[in-house]
């Protein structure tokens, strides 16, 4: 028998796509869209035709991925109507007590990247703590969106965040916004007043457009923060650790993710 010996263990490239269905590529039979680079890797490799996704969306199927297991497992899986992480600011995300492919590398002395869109949290308790960041997960080194590729990255594109509640929060502002206005008007306006004395009306007291005007802010920021500033909020990118694009620029960044992807596979 003939025993084949490698002194270097070998490189692993592993690419995920977000809504990549089976038929969307040549190599698996799709005539219409050109993928000859995918087609090239197929033929000059192994072509797998049976598989199981762990769920259809972008935050659990990665924690799928990164730890081999079903995401209700770790917590990043939920039956309700919000299955992905929407906001980077809040504190969920991958378990800092998983057990990733990433850390199971560096154990056997790999150097991890991941380059790209993370979609699994940032931090737990704090701003800064990064317990659910790349790095804690086993990747030496990160560059790419935190968050995901929303509509609401791209200005113009409209949003895909609750955007059932955004509108209802909208216009419920703009009530609060217009009574605030009428009954302003019909306290300082004298003929306003003579109006509501001659309908039999009572008139409005002013800690009553104190309140009014109290709630009708309250509304409008409980509206614009979270979902005004959105892309500013989620649509950023790093590098490990430090935020270096806010919001980022769409239409550049194919390019510089496939610039850093080649950078640090050259290093």
């Amino acid at each position: 028998s003939t025993y084949l010996s490698f002194d270097k263990k070998p490189n692993f490239v592993l690419m995920m796509v977000d809504d990549l269905g089976i038929g969307d590529i040549g190599c698996y039979g799709n005539d219409t869209i050109r993928t000859p680079n995918i087609d090239r890797l197929a033929s000059e490799g192994v072509k797998l035709t049976q598989y199981i996704a762990a769920a259809p969306l972008c935050t659990p199927s990665r924690a799928a991925l990164m730890t081999g297991r079903y995401p209700l497992r770790s917590g990043m899986a939920s039956p309700g109507r919000v299955q992905v992480l929407l906001f980077l600011g809040g504190s969920g995300g991958l378990p800092p007590n998983e057990t990733t492919f990433a850390k199971r590398l560096q154990q056997q002395g790999y150097t991890t990247g991941l380059v790209g869109k993370w979609h699994q949290g940032v931090n737990c308790e704090s701003r800064g703590d990064h317990c659910h960041h790349p790095n804690q997960h086993g990747f030496s080194y990160f560059y790419g969106l935190p968050f995901t590729l929303f509509n609401d990255c791209v200005p113009g594109e409209g949003s895909d965040v609750l955007v059932d509640l955004q509108l209802a929060l909208q216009h419920l502002t703009l009530l609060l916004g217009l009574g605030l206005l009428t009954m302003v008007g019909v306290t300082f306006c004298s003929t306003g007043r003579v109006c509501v004395r001659l309908c039999g009306l009572l008139e409005v007291s002013l800690w009553l457009l104190v309140l009014l005007f109290f709630v009708s802010t309250v509304a409008a920021a409980v509206w614009y923060v979270p979902f005004g500033l959105l892309r500013t909020w989620n649509c950023i990118i790093m590098r490990n650790q430090d935020v270096i694009e806010q919001p980022l620029t769409v239409e550049t960044l194919s390019q510089r993710l496939l610039a850093e992807a080649q950078n640090f596979i050259k290093r």
